[in-house]
């Protein structure tokens, strides 16, 4: 015996603090709840045990501080991140906790990592689906709850920043079984409205924060995928600053909350009045430069030569202009003879071909009565026709009595 070593309780319960906490480290712990107290310190003490065995733990107040702690009650089943120690003045085996949430959030959580993979891979993710948000919006439509904070601050902020949009709200519920139906109901109304009422130019889709349960409608793969179908370009204003749901990743812009979406949708008015005044003051520079520049060239050119002697340079222009009167009143002298002489060749010819030129000198032309072609025959005449001769001054009516023909 007296070789071998005799501890004292209290190196004991040291070593085997040391042996717990270096050999196990830190862990999660899944457990039921049980014997929950708060001291005076606002440390928590409870129990964790499952249908067989149970441990004792510990939440210190200054970790809850930092990493808040959900509500807790006797009965709830959560996990616990943290390690094994022994509590060396009572030798008290127990797990101290760092960390605390509901069990279900962990299957929440995997969820959403497995439907963020899977409509990842689709594309629904892409850049290349992104489309821009319009400048200078005219009319947003937003879907929310009806009676939230959420509206109120979208419409005081566009309200504020923009007064020429025009808001139209599609009422959903954004908490419950219910929500993700009513959301793709909102979104199919609004794609419809902007179809066949009036032209919407982007939808704000969300609500306040919440906790990951509340949020769940917007991590609804249905959800996902009628905003990624939807024509008009979407901002998600889901109210969680750090954290991101599945409809922030389909999403053509991702707002952290329903006021900074409205200011992502719309331009600050007092900026726009700004930056159109800044462009009117370039412009009149620029336009007062353009004069300063005329003007100095206008002063250079009055006192060039031209202008030192302008009565020489007038002498000089007005003999030019004699000089092409003259040749102008030439040439239109000798056009007007050159038509002259062809006139009254024309009209000689004309005269010459005159059919009633030959009638002044005692000829006729006789033709039968009712027809046009003059008679150069006898042969065509047969007794008994009325013949029609024509001589310079009238018509002759007369009836074939006796006709000869003659040999030629």
């Amino acid at each position: 015996m007296n070789d071998e070593r005799i501890y004292k309780v209290s190196e004991l319960n040291r070593a085997a603090k040391r042996l717990l906490e270096e050999g196990i480290g830190a862990i999660w712990l899944r457990g039921e709840v049980s014997n929950l107290r708060r001291a005076a310190s606002g440390h928590l003490y409870f129990t964790l045990k499952d249908e067989s065995s149970e441990i004792s733990a510990v939440r210190f107040r200054g970790r809850t501080d930092l990493l808040p702690t959900p509500p807790l009650s006797d009965g709830m089943e959560v996990l616990a991140f943290g390690r094994l120690t022994i509590y060396a003045p009572r030798g008290r085996y127990q797990f101290v906790a760092s960390i605390i949430q509901p069990a279900g959030l962990g299957a929440l959580q995997a969820e959403f990592e497995r439907l963020k993979r899977k409509l990842n891979s689709e594309g629904l993710f892409s850049p290349e689906h992104k489309r821009p948000l319009p400048r200078f919006p005219e009319r947003i439509g937003v879907i929310t709850s009806p009676t939230g904070a959420a509206v109120r601050d979208i419409i005081s902020v566009i309200s504020r920043r923009w007064p020429l949009a025009e808001i139209y709200l599609f009422p959903s519920q954004v908490q419950g079984e219910q929500a993700p139906e009513e959301i793709i109901s909102g979104i199919e109304a609004a794609q419809r409205f902007s179809t066949t009422v009036a032209r919407l130019d982007l939808l704000i889709v969300g609500r306040g924060g919440g906790s990951i349960e509340d949020l769940a409608p917007f991590n609804d793969e249905r959800v996902a995928r009628a905003a990624f179908k939807c024509e008009v370009p979407i901002i998600s204003a889901v109210g969680h600053e750090i954290d991101f749901t599945i409809i922030d990743f389909v999403a053509d812009r991702r707002a952290p909350t329903p006021s900074a979406a409205a200011e992502l949708a719309v331009p600050n008015r007092p900026e726009i009045a700004a930056s159109v005044a800044e462009a009117v003051a370039r412009a009149l520079r620029g336009i007062n430069q353009r004069l300063e520049r005329s003007s100095r060239l206008l002063e250079s050119t009055l006192r060039g030569y031209i202008f030192r002697i302008p009565i020489r340079r007038l002498e000089t222009a007005a003999q030019g202009l004699d000089l092409r009167l003259a040749r102008l009143g030439r040439a239109t002298r000798e056009a007007y003879l050159r038509r002259a002489r062809r006139l009254e060749l024309l009209s000689e010819r004309l005269r010459l071909v005159d059919p009633r030129l030959p009638l002044a000198r005692g000829y006729s032309i006789t033709r039968k009565r009712g027809e046009t072609r003059p008679l150069t025959s006898a042969e065509g005449v047969g007794i008994g026709d009325v013949l029609e001769t024509i001589v310079e001054d009238g018509r002759i009516i007369s009836e074939a009595k006796e006709v000869t023909v003659e040999d030629r």
